[in-house]
Order: structure tokens, then sequence, then C-alpha cells
């Protein structure tokens, strides 16, 4: 029984020990008065997806993996973050920071990505735990 014990946490630290992503910590930027600053984050779940779909926002595009974090710079206007088939625009001005949270679904769950516009003190408490990722493309 102990031995089974063992095994069982044994193999929970194992998968623990790959959880998110390498790189820096979350640090907020500075804002330029003439641009905005977006923050596209997913992050990391237990049970969740472990697949990492191209991400383009704006005019960057990310592999995003859970437990990761990119930051950019944008001028003022309509910005689109899409991935395979979806689609998410919102209206970016300067002087401001924008938070979009990516969720990926489970293979079970239809493997769908969804992005959501986050309120930017529930955004700060989710991303602290986020490693910043390097741009893919």
């Amino acid at each position: 029984m102990i031995n089974k014990l063992i095994c069982g946490v044994g193999a929970v630290c194992v998968m623990l020990a790959g959880c998110g992503v390498q790189g820096d910590e979350y640090q907020p930027r500075r804002i330029p008065a003439e641009k905005s600053v977006v923050y596209l984050y997913r992050p990391f779940k237990v049970l969740g997806s472990s697949a990492a779909p191209m991400v383009t926002c704006g005019h960057e595009t990310i592999e995003m993996e859970p437990g990761g974090y990119y930051s950019f710079e944008q001028d003022s206007g309509p910005v689109t973050c899409t991935a395979a088939s979806v689609e998410y625009k919102f209206d970016a001005r300067p002087g401001e920071q924008y938070f979009i949270r990516e969720d990926v679904d489970t293979v079970a769950q239809g493997g769908a990505t969804h992005f959501k516009l986050m309120r930017a003190d529930i955004a700060q408490d989710e991303i602290k735990d986020c490693r910043r990722q390097g741009i893919k493309q």
C-alpha cells in the first residue's frame, strides 16, 4: 500500500515538474502615451489542454503554451486576435493596457480556443504565475 502511495506521489511530482513554460516572470510594462500595451496570456490549468495553438493578436504571432504570456505595444484602433477559426476583436486606445486571456479546451471538450478581454485587476492576479514567451513568427 505504501509503495503504491509513493509511486502515485512520484508520478504527480513528475507531472508537476513539467508544468508551464520557461521564461521570465511577469513584469508589467510601461505604457507609452501614444500606444497601448496588450498582454496575451494563458493561465496554467492542471487538467487543461497541453495543445499550443498559433495565435495572432494585432501584429504579433505566437504559439501560446499553458502558463505563458506575451506582451506588445499596439497602435490605436481595432485589434483582432485569432486562433484557428476563432476571432476576437477589440479597440485599443492610447495609454491603455489590455489583458486577453486565452483558454484552450481539452480534446474531450472539443479542443476549441477562446479569448476573453479581462479586467486588469483580475488579469494581473492570473498572469502573475505566467512566464514570458518569445515571439515565434
